[in-house]
């Protein structure tokens, strides 16, 4: 991609932003792009992520929802995962704009070049849809978030899309004490033959223990000392353990969690919410 358009620029260093977890500076260079393309959905849809991560779920919720109201103009596009993003930036610090690929892979630039999609993981309108889903859910609006986490599956090409998806809806069913739905949403799981891939933080195995494939004990040795998989596998076994009654062992899930300290994690985000709004949790100890 000898030229590289500026709004490819302004993600590239907004994503760089976020993994260095400097997130408010992600915002801000993505405020700046959106003030050049006012109403980019791409634009909207990273910087709706990043606003999840400074806690700004209503602004988050404004702008992924304004990105979904405009992805019927928008043909889907595939999109990279961090360890291919930080090749192009290494590209673009050395002069090198031939080597940064499109950040946005369509379907018809993937139909010429059919090798390339092994490098993307997720596409735009999945990313959309599951973002503003997890906004609504970390704001509490349980009620609201199943439209959009349905949405996000329906439309993900890849496992850990469909996937991700389809365990927050079962989380945010079972809060809600709609156990037949929550079931249903397994039996679609189970449909699933699941491949293990190295980039999956632990998704599939929390879907496998709501199934009742795995123990709890079974799920946390899966954890394997890895601080992101241990946020993510703890959230939905502190929650399992949450609405099957166990509030005392859901709180030391929880705790542990916290002390992990990986604060851009949508599973840590939501135990700093459990904690701020659920009169169950009201003695926990606060994230600061």
């Amino acid at each position: 991609m000898e030229d590289v358009p500026l709004s490819h620029r302004y993600i590239i260093a907004a994503r760089l932003k976020g993994y260095l977890n400097k997130h408010a500076e992600s915002v801000a260079l993505l405020t700046e792009a959106l003030e050049l393309e006012p109403g980019d959905p791409r634009l909207l849809r990273f910087r709706g992520h990043r606003r999840i991560s400074v806690r700004d779920y209503a602004g988050a919720i404004e702008d992924l929802r304004a990105a979904a109201d405009r992805l019927g103009d928008v043909e889907d596009e595939h999109e990279m995962y961090q360890p291919e993003v930080e090749k192009d930036v290494v590209s673009l610090i050395l002069g090198r704009p031939d080597a940064v690929r499109p950040q946005h892979l369509t379907d018809t630039m993937a139909a010429a070049d059919p090798g390339a999609l092994a490098r993307y993981n997720t596409t735009l309108h999945t990313s959309v849809w599951y973002h503003l889903g997890v906004a609504q859910y970390l704001d509490g609006d349980l009620e609201g978030c199943l439209e959009s986490f349905y949405n996000a599956e329906r439309c993900a090409r890849h496992q850990e899309g469909i996937v991700a998806s389809q365990d927050w809806q079962y989380m945010a069913l079972r809060r809600l004490g709609r156990a037949d739905e929550a079931d249903a949403v397994l039996d679609r799981f189970r449909g699933i033959a699941v491949v293990d891939e190295d980039h999956l933080v632990g998704y599939e195995g929390r879907m496998r223990l709501y199934t009742g494939e795995l123990t709890p004990e079974q799920l946390w040795a899966m954890c394997d000392g890895d601080s992101l998989k241990t946020v993510t596998q703890g959230y939905g076994l502190g929650n399992w353990h949450y609405y099957n009654g166990d509030v005392a062992r859901a709180r030391e899930v929880f705790d542990g969690v916290l002390k992990t300290g990986v604060t851009h994690a949508f599973a840590y985000l939501a135990v700093t919410s459990e904690y701020s709004r659920n009169p169950d949790f009201a003695t926990a100890t606060k994230e600061h």
